[in-house]
């Protein structure tokens, strides 16, 4: 199994949190805040650097105040369609 670490799954991830954050309209240190841990969190999250555990990643979606298994829904099936 490859690292998730910069992989193209990982690549959908990272860039659907940032999609969903500035939809929301709240910076990275708002999210960072709203989930209690310090900005440069997020932006290893953003930018690939971090992985994130499936707690982690219900945690992020519950502060960006949206559905969690919606969510995860959107994920798997771009994640099928990636390959």
């Amino acid at each position: 199994m490859r690292k998730a670490v910069h992989s193209a799954l990982s690549k959908i991830f990272c860039d659907r949190v940032r999609a969903l954050r500035e939809k929301a309209g709240m910076t990275q240190r708002d999210l960072a805040e709203a989930l209690g841990r310090e900005h440069g969190m997020v932006a290893r999250i953003e930018l690939g650097e971090r992985r994130v555990d499936l707690v982690e990643a219900y945690e992020l979606f519950k502060a960006l105040k949206v559905d969690p298994v919606r969510e995860t829904a959107v994920l798997m099936k771009r994640f099928a369609e990636a390959g």
